[in-house]
């Protein structure tokens, strides 16, 4: 299975990991590491991911779909921030219109703290990760290998048949 993590594109050089997510004025944009965390442990797992970083890289969203669309993936990990979450919704968008069989999911604060509101912004975002996300992208992308029961998956917020179905939240060891 081939996963997308994206930090998505945004206005200029904006750095959502940095303690208050906002264009750098200094020009320093923080790594993304909470993707790389999840980009870790799904290799680990054996699955071929691919980490975009398109504010450091300058790339627009038709440059990620470019780079992508020879290995299309099952799995679009979307990166989030409140300053920009209507931006990052519509990339989503973008990339399920591109790649209509992917699953669309949303990580970050904005949509950890709400994501009800979060999903309805847009009927192209399957799901959102709650808290803590990168075992959950894992048990996510297992469940979706496996055509398994999404209601198994700790962590995870989607739609089923119309409704918004709330999993446990992510256990932390």
């Amino acid at each position: 299975m081939n996963v997308l993590i994206l930090n998505p594109p945004f206005k200029g050089r904006f750095s959502r990991t940095s303690r208050s997510p906002a264009v750098t004025l200094g020009g320093t944009i923080y790594y993304p590491f909470w993707l790389a965390y999840a980009a870790g442990v799904l290799e680990q797992k054996g699955f071929s991911v691919q980490l975009v970083d398109a504010p450091a890289q300058g790339l627009s969203v038709d440059d990620v779909i470019e780079r992508i669309k020879n290995e299309p993936p099952q799995l679009i990990v979307v990166d989030t921030s409140t300053p920009s979450i209507y931006s990052d919704v519509k990339v989503a968008e973008q990339l399920r219109e591109k790649f209509p069989a992917s699953l669309v999911i949303l990580v970050g604060t904005h949509p950890s703290a709400l994501p009800e509101e979060t999903l309805k912004l847009s009927e192209r975002v399957d799901a959102i990760a709650v808290g803590e996300y990168d075992y959950t992208i894992r048990d996510l992308a297992i469940c979706l290998e496996k055509k398994g029961d999404l209601r198994t998956i700790d962590g995870l917020v989607f739609r089923k048949d119309g409704e918004i179905v709330h999993n446990r939240p992510p256990c932390v060891d």
